[in-house]
């Protein structure tokens, strides 16, 4: 089953008003583990991260061939910027284009759509094994994204979810949680050690992304958004209580 909607909250309980644990993104895949009423407990393939969704979220789509880069693109109803905007695809969106030229993209929506076929920008996706070197480049497009504890849609995100969608343009899909980020197979680096872009630093709950020595990329509660500071700021507030415990390598 794929996700037909541009996201979907995954709930820690079969209720509405349960908490946020993460969200699905269109055209990704879960696999269903147990159902209750109008809701499926599942896992997204994405991350094997499990919650329940309500079931008139999914439908069927061709196999995803291309995925959204940009913050977001608009669903044009047809090749043209006037023909008006049917809804919008998050960052990290898998799509499967049928046709395209040097502007427009024609994506497949889904039997179970109102409208099955719809046009976005041609820019704003690349091949789904396409692998961007410099992936900070899309954490820095994100400053200014809301703050959402449990967020991924590129509408509003937590911290870890910055770095998981920023570095699966890199080509490499990653654990949804800091926790688990930090257990990855990466290169440790020492504390007094230089540090570059690419670099991120992990405190207990919380990650950063450094863009080069000095600046660190960061969803997070103080500012309420996705922003850019001097490292040695977020210490200062993290103070003795949380301070790094790891800094990894992710070039």
């Amino acid at each position: 089953m794929n996700v037909i909607k541009p996201s979907i909250p995954m709930r820690s309980n079969p209720d509405q008003t349960s908490s946020l644990e993460t969200e699905c993104l269109f055209g990704e895949t879960i696999s269903i583990l147990d159902n209750y009423l109008d809701w499926y407990y599942c896992r997204l393939l994405t991350d094997n991260y499990c919650g329940w969704v309500q079931k008139q979220c999914f439908g069927e789509v061709i196999k995803p061939s291309h995925r959204v880069v940009s913050n977001r693109s608009y669903l044009f109803k047809e090749n043209d910027i006037k023909s008006g905007c049917i809804n919008y695809l998050p960052l990290g969106s898998q799509i499967y284009v049928d046709d395209f030229d040097d502007f427009w993209a024609k994506v497949y929506l889904g039997n179970d759509a109102n409208q099955k076929f719809a046009y976005i920008p041609t820019k704003h996706l690349v091949r789904k094994d396409k692998k961007i070197d410099d992936w900070v480049i899309t954490a820095e497009k994100l400053i200014g994204t809301p703050y959402v504890w449990g967020g991924r849609d590129s509408m509003g995100l937590d911290c870890s979810a910055l770095l998981q969608l920023s570095y699966q343009t890199y080509g490499e899909n990653i654990p949804r949680n800091s926790t688990d980020q930090s257990l990855l197979n990466k290169e440790t680096i020492k504390k007094d050690e230089t540090l570059k872009r690419g670099f991120t630093i992990f405190w207990r709950g919380h990650v950063g992304i450094m863009v080069d020595e000095t600046y660190c990329i960061h969803a997070n509660a103080f500012h309420m958004e996705v922003s850019k500071e001097p490292l040695v700021n977020i210490i200062k507030r993290a103070g003795k209580n949380n301070p790094i415990i790891k800094i990894m390598n992710f070039n």
